[in-house]
């Protein structure tokens, strides 16, 4: 007699599988987050520590710190907003925002207040 060999994957299987996957994805879904949270602060980061050279550069020349990012020449990345709280020949201070994430960080130099979450002068503070 014959045996028959069998071919494919039993449901049994197939199920096994599938459950495998979806444990593994929902493991790594949580991870992702804190991954893209990680990247937007970078990014706000990164302006602002970019946006205090540029301002030190026009404070050089001009003796007062601005405002106006046109005025400084300054491009920011994709998705980050800057607003300026102040900024005159004493000092300036800064907060940075990302479209997809509800955190913000912040720097002031000179003699501007302090701006929370910086609370010290010259170091970029970011909220959680």
């Amino acid at each position: 007699m014959l045996t028959r060999r069998r071919r494919g994957f039993s449901l049994i299987e197939l199920f096994v599988v599938l459950v495998v996957i979806s444990i593994l994805v929902g493991l790594a879904i949580p991870r992702m987050h804190g991954f893209k949270h990680q990247f937007y602060l970078t990014t706000m980061i990164s302006d602002l520590r970019n946006l205090a050279a540029t301002e030190e550069g026009y404070w050089s020349s001009v003796d007062s710190y601005s405002s106006d990012l046109n005025a400084l020449r300054f491009n920011l990345t994709p998705g980050v907003w800057v607003t300026f709280v102040q900024a005159d020949s004493a000092g300036w201070s800064a907060t940075a925002t990302h479209d997809d994430d509800t955190s913000h960080c912040a720097i002031y130099y000179g003699n501007a207040p302090p701006l929370p979450p910086a609370t010290v002068k010259n170091f970029i503070g970011c909220s959680k």
